[in-house]
């Protein structure tokens, strides 16, 4: 109850001192008696409620950058500069955007390109060791004197290089002609790119699809290299890169002339051992041909001497002939021989050994030349004579083409067969005959 007496004590001395009609009510009691009612501060507790922003009227450079950017996801070295655009409506009502973005380089690009021509032109200076190196054989042996006809194909082939030499030619080769970079789009190298797209409002703010780029003041990506992305130790061309590249290639000639010098040296002194050698060679081939040839001569005098003296008039050869189970005596007796350039022919005759006076007048020629077997060819022809016609030499002796064809060998023995040359196609009617020479001449 006191509480209420507090409310009310506070009512009448409020009333006491009411304004007038036209004096609004105090603060304190504009509750009480109609007025307004006192607006309660918020409390600390109470979060306020953040008001959306508005969709702006047209797309953002934002809205802008994020339709198009990632469409050069090719172009990492691309950056985006200002971006401006203009809207139309189409004929549908939709809305067309075209923007135009400005794009810068990061950092260098580089393409890769074949050395300079300035490379292989300093490599020339090792053309005169290299060439030197490499002549043939055959250019150093003129150089000594060696006459051409003892050149051969061998000696005018090129020599290759030795493994030392060859890899410095190929170390120069490297150097001269491996690809190299060059800068063809240096860094802050503006671009301008056209971009069409449709927009589209919405409440939480713009769509934009259908991006169409025209890229085609960009360069194509995949003939370019960023900086960033070149092989570790590139070769970047620049002035200071060339000059110390040719450097670097006349130090390669002179280690190269260096090494080849002792080497081309050594080549004339080979050549020069080559022609010694091939001239005492050549020398001892004819020594030793020529020796050769007078051993054949002599071997060739002795044999022609061996014929001579074997059938040397007077001289006497007898032995056997035989025919299946058939066999008897026989004998051969030089009366004449003469000596001509390739042999000895002679006169004489043939008879029974056991039967002096059946015999046959016989003419031979005894050739010079040696066959391999070791002996020489005597061919005789038979004529007429008396013979004993129970013997089946008779057969021989009695025909008008009977003859003996024999070999002499080194200790004068006569071999070979008596038949007739119209027995050439039945050599089993021919007579086996076998003879050694006789120290005299029968009476």
């Amino acid at each position: 109850m006191k509480t209420r007496l507090i409310y009310t004590a506070l009512a009448a001395a409020a009333v006491v001192s009411l304004p007038s009609c036209d004096e609004p009510l105090p603060e304190f009691l504009q509750g009480l008696f109609g007025g307004k009612p006192t607006e309660k501060p918020q409390t600390p507790d109470t979060p306020a409620v953040p008001e959306t922003p508005a969709v702006p009227s047209t797309p953002t450079v934002d809205d802008i950058s994020a339709a198009v950017m990632p469409q050069l996801s090719a172009y990492p070295w691309l950056a985006q500069g200002a971006i401006t655009s203009e809207t139309a409506t189409t004929p549908e009502g939709a809305l067309q955007l075209t923007a135009t973005v400005e794009l810068s380089v990061s950092e260098n690009l580089y393409t890769k390109e074949n050395a300079p021509a300035a490379f292989n032109e300093e490599r020339k200076a090792m053309n005169q060791s290299a060439n030197a190196a490499m002549q043939p054989n055959a250019t150093y042996l003129l150089q000594i004197g060696a006459p051409t006809d003892t050149i051969s194909d061998a000696d005018r082939s090129a020599r290759a290089l030795p493994e030392d030499l060859q890899q410095l030619a190929n170390e120069l080769k490297e150097l001269a002609e491996s690809s190299v970079y060059v800068v063809t789009t240096p860094a802050q190298t503006k671009y301008t790119i056209t971009a069409t797209m449709q927009a589209d409002k919405t409440e939480k703010g713009w769509v934009l699809s259908n991006v169409a780029l025209q890229t085609d003041s960009l360069p194509a990506p995949d003939a370019l290299t960023p900086e960033s992305a070149l092989p570790a130790n590139a070769a970047k061309l620049t002035p200071e890169f060339e000059e110390a590249r040719k450097n670097e290639i006349r130090e390669k000639i002179a280690a190269f002339d260096a090494a080849a010098a002792p080497y081309i040296k050594g080549r004339e002194e080979e050549a020069r051992k080559t022609w010694t050698e091939h001239k005492a060679r050549v020398e001892e081939e004819a020594r030793k041909a020529a020796e050769v040839a007078t051993a054949a001569a002599a071997e060739k005098e002795q044999w022609m001497n061996h014929c001579i003296n074997s059938l040397a008039d007077g001289k006497v050869f007898s032995g056997e002939w035989s025919r299946d189970s058939r066999f008897g005596e026989i004998s051969i007796e030089v009366t004449k021989a003469e000596k001509f350039e390739n042999s000895v022919q002679f006169i004489g005759i043939v008879y029974d050994t056991k039967l002096p006076e059946a015999k046959l007048d016989i003419s031979g020629r005894c050739e010079f030349s040696k066959s391999d077997a070791g002996t020489s060819k005597i061919d005789i022809n038979i004529y007429d004579g008396y013979y004993d016609p129970d013997q089946p030499t008779a057969q021989v002796f009695d025909a008008k083409d009977g003859v003996l064809l024999l070999t002499i060998d080194k200790d004068g023995k006569l071999n070979g067969v008596m038949t007739c040359t119209s027995w050439k196609d039945q050599p089993a009617k021919s007579f086996k005959i076998s003879m050694t020479p006789k120290a005299t001449a029968a009476k």
